[in-house]
This record gives structure tokens, sequence and C-alpha cells, in this order.
């Protein structure tokens, strides 16, 4: 494919020729554009670093780890995003990460009444405690 554009950001348009992609037996599935245009594939200054996740993640050791994330992580996140958390309303990373954290914290302070209403811990004057059976 032939760089045909390049932005100070380090953004790159790299596009195919046309009449390899007309001969070619997999432009229907390639070649998504409706004018006919060949393949555009766009990439930036981070795409090093993908690729040096995706070599990393065929690792053997490195699908063990993620294994054990999609059981322990993941969960909360789509349990943060089923109780209304859809996006941020504030714009910065400070603001976005204050706003997160509140979040959190909200999903943290449900468990906590969840296990006293559930009886696991009990109210005492000192705190809380587990129940005595």
């Amino acid at each position: 494919m032939e760089l045909k554009t390049e932005s100070s950001d380090g953004k790159k348009v790299y596009q195919g020729d046309k009449a390899e992609c007309d001969m070619c037996p997999y432009k229907a599935r390639c070649c998504s554009s409706k004018r006919g245009e060949p393949r555009t594939i766009n990439t930036d200054d981070k795409e090093p670093l993908r690729q040096k996740m995706n070599e990393k993640m065929e690792q053997e050791s490195s699908k063990e780890i993620y294994k054990k994330r999609k059981k322990i992580v993941e969960p909360v996140f789509g349990q943060i995003k089923n109780s209304g958390f859809r996006g941020f309303s504030l714009r910065g990373h400070e603001k976005a990460s204050g706003e997160f954290s509140l979040a959190c914290a909200v999903h943290n302070f449900k468990k906590v009444v969840r296990a006293i209403l559930g009886g696991k811990v009990c109210l005492e004057s000192k705190g809380l405690a587990p129940m005595v059976a």
C-alpha cells in the first residue's frame, strides 16, 4: 500500500492501488467503499505499540493472565455500566478520573449495603463485624 497522507501528529493514511484491487479475488471482502475506491488503512504513531501488544497477547502466559482478568475485573465494569454509568459527563483526564472513582465508590457502597441487608455482616457500635452464627 502506498502512503497517501501523513499529518504532523503522526497519523498516516495508506491506500491500495486501484488496478491491483480490481484484479484481486478478495476485493469484495477487503474493499468496502461504495464508490469502488481501493482499500484505505489509517494508522497513527501508536501503531507500533498496538503491534507489540498483539504479539504479547499471542503468548500462552498472557492468555492465562487475561483469562483471570475476565473473571475478576471485567464483571465489575459490566455491573457499573448496567447500573447506569455509560459515559463521562466531564472532560479532561483528572475530572473523568474523579467521576470514575465516584462510580466505583458507589458500586462498592452498594456491595456493602447488600452484605449488611443479606446478613453477611452486622453493625456494632465499633464498626462492621462478621455475624456470629
